[in-house]
Formats: C-alpha cells, sequence, structure tokens
C-alpha cells in the first residue's frame, strides 16, 4: 500500500509539472511576441519588419516592412562605398609614343589594361601580373586625370601580385581586411575605374582552389594556389579591380586572363611581405617544404587513413613522390601519412589553412608545431627557413 500511495502521488506531480510547463510556454509566447511588436519594432533593425496573423499551417511569417526602402538603403551604402574607394584606385594604360596630333593622345578603351589600388600615400600601389604584364617603360598610371611614370615593379611570383612605385605624395589609402573576417557567401563589391561602375557579387569559396585531377589534391607549403572564388563572372575591365567589402576595406584584387573573370587573389598572401618591399628587401616567405592533402577538402579516405581525425593536413607524396622536401626543416622529423594538426596552438580547420597560419611569421622564427604520428598526438619545434 504505501509504494501504491507514492507511485500515485509521483504520477499527480508528473502531470501538475507537465501543466505547469505547458502555461508557462503558452505565457512566454504571448509575452514574446508582445515584446517584439512593441519594443524591439521600434528599433531601427526591426523597424521594417512586421508579423503576419496566422497562416493555414498555423505558423507566423516575417514581411519586410517596406522592401523598397531597404533597397533604396542599399543603393545609398552602395554609391557611398564608390565615393570611399574611388580616390584609392588608378587607370593602367599602354604607354603612348610621342604623338602631335591631340586625339592620339587620348587613352581608347584597347589601351586599357586595368587597375592598380593605392597601397601607401608616397606613391606605392599594388595590381596582378595579369594587368602589369609588361616593361614598366611601355606602362603608364592615370590617376585624378593625371599621368605617372612608373618608377619600380616589384613582382611576388608566388601570389602573383605585384608592387608598383610612382612618384606621388598623399595619396588616399584603402584599408586592408583581416582574412579571418572574409566568408564564403558574404556580399563584395568590385569596382570598374575605366567605366566608373561598382558591381557586387557573392564570395562562393573564400579558399578555391582548382582540381583537374587526382594530384590537384596536393598542396604545396610553398604554392599560393587557392583563390577568392566568386558567384558571378565580370567583364575583363575589371582585371586587377578591388574586392571590397560593406566596410570599404579591401580583400583581393580580381586576377585573369580570360576574358571573364570570378577570382581574386586574396591580399592576406602579402601582409608579412609589405615591409620587406617598402624597405626594398628581398621578398622572403618562411618555407616548410611539404606537400599534403587538406583533410577537410579529401572526401572517401578511411577512418584508418584519418588516424580518426576530421582535420589538419596529411603528408603525401607529390606528382614527383616527395612528401617533405629534403630542405626542410622537417625532413627526418616526419614521415609521409603523418598528420599536421597546429602550428603555435592554431588549430588547422575549416576555417583556418595551414598556409593561413604560416603566412604570420617570418624566416627564422621558431615554432611548435602539433602532428599526429601512427594514432599517436605528438609536438616538436623547429626553426622556419
Amino acid at each position: 500500500m504505501p509504494n501504491e500511495k507514492k507511485q500515485s502521488k509521483f504520477g499527480i506531480n508528473l502531470i501538475s509539472i507537465l501543466i505547469l510547463v505547458v502555461i508557462l510556454g503558452f505565457f512566454a509566447g504571448i509575452s514574446g511576441e508582445f515584446f517584439t511588436k512593441y519594443y524591439l519594432s521600434n528599433l531601427a533593425f526591426f523597424r521594417d519588419l512586421y508579423f503576419t496573423e496566422q497562416t493555414d499551417l498555423g505558423q507566423r511569417e516575417i514581411i519586410i516592412r517596406e522592401p523598397k526602402k531597404v533597397v533604396v538603403e542599399q543603393d545609398l551604402r552602395i554609391n557611398q562605398l564608390k565615393n570611399e574607394i574611388q580616390p584609392s584606385i588608378v587607370g593602367v594604360y599602354k604607354k603612348k609614343t610621342t604623338v602631335k596630333n591631340l586625339l592620339d593622345k587620348i587613352f581608347l578603351p584597347a589601351d586599357y589594361l586595368g587597375q592598380a589600388v593605392v597601397l601607401t600615400s608616397d606613391g606605392w600601389l599594388i595590381s596582378t601580373a595579369d594587368v602589369i604584364n609588361s616593361n614598366k617603360d611601355n606602362l603608364i598610371i592615370s590617376y585624378d586625370k593625371q599621368i605617372y611614370e612608373i618608377d619600380k615593379i616589384i613582382k611576388d611570383d608566388l601570389s602573383r601580385i605585384v608592387f608598383i612605385k610612382i612618384t606621388a605624395q598623399n595619396l588616399p589609402v584603402i584599408r586592408l581586411v583581416d582574412f579571418t573576417d572574409v566568408n564564403d557567401g558574404q556580399q563584395v563589391f568590385m569596382y570598374n575605374s575605366y567605366s566608373d561602375q561598382l558591381n557586387l557579387a557573392n564570395i562562393q569559396d573564400k579558399r578555391h582552389k582548382i582540381i583537374n585531377n587526382k594530384y590537384d589534391f596536393i598542396s604545396s607549403s610553398e604554392n599560393l594556389d587557392k583563390h577568392i572564388l566568386l558567384d558571378r563572372e565580370l567583364d575583363n575591365e575589371y582585371n586587377g579591380s578591388p574586392l571590397v567589402n560593406f566596410q570599404g576595406e579591401i580583400i583581393g584584387l580580381l586576377s585573369g586572363q580570360t576574358d571573364q573573370l570570378n577570382q581574386a587573389i586574396p591580399l592576406h598572401y602579402i601582409n608579412e611581405i609589405i615591409s620587406q618591399v617598402l624597405k626594398d628587401e628581398e621578398i622572403n616567405r618562411p618555407k616548410l617544404g611539404i606537400n599534403y592533402i587538406n583533410l577537410n577538402q579529401a572526401y572517401g579516405l578511411t577512418e584508418e587513413d584519418r588516424q580518426g581525425l576530421e582535420n589538419g593536413v596529411l603528408l603525401w607524396p607529390n606528382q614527383n613522390g616527395i612528401a617533405i622536401k629534403q630542405d626542410s626543416p622537417l625532413f627526418g622529423k616526419l614521415v609521409s601519412g603523418d598528420i599536421i594538426t597546429s602550428i603555435e596552438d592554431q588549430k588547422i580547420d575549416q576555417g583556418t589553412d595551414l598556409l593561413d597560419i604560416l603566412l604570420q611569421y617570418k624566416t627564422g622564427q621558431e615554432i611548435s608545431l602539433g602532428y599526429w604520428h601512427e594514432g599517436n598526438e605528438q609536438e616538436l619545434s623547429l626553426i622556419l627557413q
């Protein structure tokens, strides 16, 4: 009998709790709708939204109250961006020979090669190898209706970004973005200095790598072969155009040798070498001397192949049979099949590539490297070469 009373009492208590939860949930829903309608609706972010009455399915829909207003505000921001970045972009043209006829001095569309972006106020510019594909004596810079001779050209062969020096002062500088703030699906803008047009696109893949055969899955720590892929193609007049976010920060430079462009070189490739170029030093990046497969991008590997890991880079021979070069600081320390998981406690994962981390350091720096060997987690220190 005592047990039956306890069970009966427990059942009554459980039912009471369930009823109380349902009642509280009901009032919470009403309070939430009241709070949203009469308080949040007065805030700027929610001002243009309202909730419909219940649909046939018993659900409510969020509707933009004034879609035209939202479009107008976006158009205004686009015009603001155009005014912000326009003074920091210059045109690159084929240099004309000495002419007497006034009309022959005017640049034609065929003379336009692309554009460059102001990097420093004292005349350093950046563009791409697709735009600056000739000797400096055959090129000319047009800025603010003035013509500038090119003093110096320095090409970074790995990134294919070109540094250009002109004699100028007080140029407006465009801001560089932190690549960690760049995301797939993000809306970006491209500016065509020749036609004075701003175009919109979305980032489809911030680390796009062209794959044509199985060996393309193998990356090199010395090959900057990942680019920002857009969801649309632009004509060749956008060559060298900056990719800009809503804050007016530059993400990359459009680059391509075809009539249609849809890829950009990310500017974090040059962050650590800018000071070297400005000091007239030789461009020098740290090298690991390894070939690897990014586990995030390789589907079909077994649990054993991955050593149970989802992230990291698997050291693997390239088409020439080399996984670790003889001049690598890792030669004799790691072997093919080992998986590097971190550098200086920064994890290599979906959001952070090995090169993203490596490019933050300089030659001669000592770093710690985390890796897995035959299912065991280990760590070593090395000096970057």
